[in-house]
């Protein structure tokens, strides 16, 4: 007999939320083991003692979990989702027939609490990590990602600058006064000694001007880059920066650190700064905020840290070194500009810090280069004028220069390092880790643009997205901790940090005569 269903609608229902939200469904999992009940505490000091209560700040900061772990980029979409969603209701603790909080809520909610409420939350999150035993601690994989800012690059203008017009010819008339004006002229009667010295700088100053004119006239002078971030900004978002993906158009950014544990790939720290600030800059601050953390956690500190070549540096090294962590970063191969005899054909001397070329001359020590903080040794040019090599080893200069970093022994312990088992394993972790992380993230999490405007609300958007990460990795040791028939709730009952509320209703259960509910 063919059946035909036929709606009726009922004046009543003799049904609830805990009936209709399967006991495996992953919000009701998530609600019964994240106690945020801490952040009435903190939350209290921002809001007064009179007026129409607002928010629940643990509504809000589940429904930003329910936002990125569903990868929803927008706050009126949350809403309309979790409106008609029995799970998403059941997990913000609103019933059936209870009108959830107006989207513009969420934003203005976003913006009152402060950063560190955001952060708390991951720390509460990473502290569960640690009690089940998903952190390990020793080895840390560190990487970065460029992240859109909301924020176009049309709409960008050239920055104001810091002094009015009258102070800006007030300073130049200043700085173009010259001091002999102010002085007056010394005679040869006057000072004879004087008067020759003057002359001989007035000398020296216009055979410079020539020179000048002359390297200008054959087009000789090297052009300055010009770093566009300090010319514009945005102004809609002045905290984003202009930054360029290899392969992508040039756009607006912010960057994302993300320092990982090995053993379960679990975010134990995410940092976001300016896109226009170097990996190489950034990481002694993300291994200081790491360790930071992972003392307080009761771990004895990083042993090791893998990361890519952005972050190689000899300075960097030595940190590390000092610290006893050891480094996994490849150096970043130095290009051959001076012909085709390579540096490496080159042999260093310690004991008389010299290098001998291939023809068997001497290259000396000629001087220290601050900015790349490195020793230059030079050939002498009466060996280069008859050497049967110049025009293979320096074909544009009289002399060859060859230079040495001052952090060549800490390269030189890098690469023994990398050669090892160990460091090919290290490469491997930082590739499956760090770069699955942000995928993850990207594609299903929402970190592929950050919709909200300045630099502390996209720390904030990545506390929860890392947040939501890790509790993803901690429902998965549960649920394979529990077996197939879904033990992980009494599994968090004997680690003493389940909520009180979802034990009453255990307890309601159990003096049913019904199993405890399972993943």
């Amino acid at each position: 007999m063919l059946g035909k269903k036929k709606f009726a609608p009922k004046l009543m229902y003799n049904l609830t939320l805990d009936d209709l939200v399967p006991e495996d469904n992953i919000y009701r999992a998530l609600d019964g083991f994240l106690d945020l009940r801490f952040l009435y505490k903190e939350c209290e000091k921002l809001y007064g003692k009179t007026g129409k209560p607002s928010i629940d700040p643990i509504v809000f900061f589940k429904l930003q979990i329910i936002e990125y772990f569903e990868d929803i980029i927008s706050d009126r979409e949350l809403i309309r989702k979790a409106n008609d969603t029995l799970s998403m209701r059941y997990f913000i603790g609103y019933d059936i027939d209870e009108k959830l909080p107006w989207h513009s809520t969420i934003s203005r909610t976003r913006a009152l609490l402060g950063e560190q409420v955001f952060e708390k939350i991951f720390v509460k999150v990473l502290e569960l990590c640690y009690q089940s035993g998903l952190i390990e601690g020793k080895h840390q994989t560190i990487d970065s990602t460029l992240v859109k800012a909301n924020a176009s690059l049309e709409k960008v203008v050239r920055k104001v600058p810091e002094l009015t017009v009258e102070q800006f010819v007030k300073q130049t008339y200043q700085e173009n006064t010259e001091p002999s004006e102010k002085k007056k002229e010394i005679t040869k009667e006057q000072n004879p000694t004087a008067a020759a010295l003057n002359e001989n700088e007035n000398k020296k100053a216009e055979d410079k001007t020539k020179q000048l004119e002359y390297v200008k006239g054959n087009q000789k002078v090297e052009k300055k880059k010009i770093n566009r971030n300090e010319l514009y900004e945005s102004k809609r978002d002045p905290d984003s920066k202009i930054s360029r993906k290899p392969g992508k158009p040039v756009e607006m950014y912010y960057t994302t650190q993300y320092c990982a544990d090995t053993k379960n790939r679990i975010i134990v720290d995410v940092l976001v700064h300016h896109s226009d600030i170097r990996d190489v800059n950034a990481l002694i601050d993300v291994v200081d905020r790491a360790d930071e953390r992972l003392t307080k956690l009761g771990l004895v500190g990083i042993e090791a840290v893998s990361a890519d070549k952005g972050y190689s540096s000899g300075k960097n090294l030595r940190e590390l070194e000092e610290r006893g962590i050891k480094a996994f970063i490849p150096a970043v191969k130095m290009v051959n500009s001076c012909g085709e005899i390579d540096r490496k054909e080159f042999t260093y001397i310690e004991e008389e810090n010299k290098f001998v070329c291939p023809n068997g001359k001497d290259l000396k020590f000629y001087s220290y280069d601050t900015k790349r903080e490195s020793n230059r040794y030079k050939a002498n040019k009466k060996d280069c004028a008859g050497c049967p090599l110049k025009e293979k080893c320096c074909p544009k200069g009289k002399s060859r220069i060859v230079s040495r970093t001052i952090y060549y022994k800490e390269y030189e312990r890098l690469k023994d390092r990398l050669k090892t088992q160990e460091g090919k394993r290290a490469s491997a972790l930082r590739k499956i880790v760090s770069e699955g992380l942000f995928a993850e993230a990207k594609g299903n999490h929402g970190l592929r643009k950050f919709m909200t405007l300045g630099l502390d609300k996209a720390q904030k958007n990545s506390y929860i997205i890392a947040t939501v990460q890790n509790l993803k990795r901690l429902m998965k040791h549960f649920r394979c901790k529990g077996g197939n028939k879904g033990r992980g709730v009494q599994q968090l009952l004997t680690n003493n940090f389940l909520d009180f509320r979802y034990f009453l209703f255990t307890i309601n259960k159990i003096t049913n005569f019904e199993i405890l509910p399972s993943f």
